[in-house]
C-alpha cells in the first residue's frame, strides 16, 4: 500500500431495478488523491461488486500528480438487470475500489450499498420521483379496468369514448376519472394498512395488475393503480404523499408540474 494515495467516490448508496431502468448512476465518480511529493504513473482503477449487480470495471488512470486529485466521471458500469429484478428481498450489497501501479496495490476502499427488491419503493427521503417507475399504464389487466369503465362513460355521457384533454373540457376529464373510479370500485378490493412512516423509508409496492389480482392494496398500491389507469386514457395523474398516507389526483387540463417531484 501507498499512504500517499487514497480513494474516494460518490455511490448511490441504496439502488434498485428502476434506478437502473432510469439511468441513475451508481456510482458517481471515482476520485484518487496523492497527497505524497512525487507523482504516481501507470495507475490502474478498478471496481468489483458484491454479489454481482455490475460486471468488474477497469479504468487506465495513468499518472496521478503529486498533491492533487484526479476524478474519473462518468463512471459507465455494465449493471446486472436479470439480478437486479430478480431480488425479491432487500440484499447487502458491497463495492470494492482498489488502485493499483503494475503490480503494486496503492489503495482500496469499500462502500456499503443496500440492493433493494425489484418491486421495493425507497421513500421519499432517496428521489422520490421513482415511485413514478412502478405505475404500468400499458399492463393488459388495467386496459381491461379501462375497457369496463368506458361502460360508466357510455351510460353517462353517451359514448364510450376516453379522450384525455381534446376537449378541454375539466368536465369532460371528471367524467373519465369517475368512470374510472367505478370501474375499479367493482374489483372489491381490500385496504391493507401500510407500515409506520412508509413515506419516508418506503415500502414494497404492490404492482398494479398484483393488486388485481390479489384484491387487496395499500394506500399507495391503490394510488399506484388509479394511476396507471388515468395514464392509460391519457390523463396526467399526480402521486400525493403526505405522513401516514398517500392518495392519487389528477390535471383537469393538460398540465404538469415543471419537475418530477414537488
Amino acid at each position: 500500500m501507498n499512504n500517499d494515495i487514497r480513494i474516494e467516490a460518490r455511490v448511490t448508496n441504496t439502488f434498485n431495478f428502476a434506478m437502473q431502468q432510469n439511468y441513475i448512476p451508481l456510482i458517481r465518480s471515482i476520485t484518487l488523491i496523492n497527497s505524497g511529493p512525487a507523482p504516481v504513473e501507470n495507475i490502474t482503477v478498478r471496481a468489483d461488486f458484491e454479489p454481482g449487480f455490475a460486471k468488474p470495471y477497469t479504468y487506465e488512470l495513468g499518472t496521478a500528480d503529486a498533491g492533487r486529485s484526479t476524478e474519473i466521471s462518468p463512471v459507465r458500469l455494465t449493471l446486472s438487470t436479470e439480478l437486479l429484478f430478480s431480488l425479491t428481498e432487500k440484499t447487502a450489497g458491497n463495492i470494492h475500489i482498489s488502485a493499483f501501479s503494475g503490480d503494486e496495490q496503492l489503495a482500496e476502499t469499500d462502500i456499503p450499498v443496500d440492493i433493494l427488491a425489484y418491486d421495493e419503493w425507497s421513500g421519499a427521503l432517496i428521489m422520490p420521483e421513482l415511485i413514478a417507475s412502478f405505475t404500468s399504464p400499458n399492463h393488459p389487466r388495467v386496459s381491461e379496468v379501462v375497457s369496463r369503465a368506458s361502460v360508466y362513460l357510455q351510460k353517462w355521457t353517451g359514448s364510450p369514448s376516453f379522450t384525455g384533454y381534446q376537449s378541454e373540457d375539466p368536465n369532460v376529464a371528471k367524467q373519465q376519472a369517475a368512470a374510472i373510479y367505478a370501474a375499479l370500485q367493482e374489483e372489491n378490493i381490500a385496504y391493507t394498512v401500510p407500515p409506520a412512516s412508509f413515506e419516508q423509508s418506503g415500502q414494497r409496492v404492490r404492482l398494479p395488475y398484483t393488486v388485481l389480482s390479489e384484491k387487496r392494496g395499500t394506500c399507495l398500491d391503490l394510488t399506484l393503480l388509479f394511476a396507471s389507469c388515468l395514464e392509460q386514457v391519457g390523463l396526467n395523474p399526480l402521486v400525493i404523499l403526505v405522513r401516514g398516507h398517500c392518495f392519487a389526483g389528477f390535471w383537469l387540463e393538460d398540465e404538469t408540474f415543471s419537475d418530477c417531484a414537488e
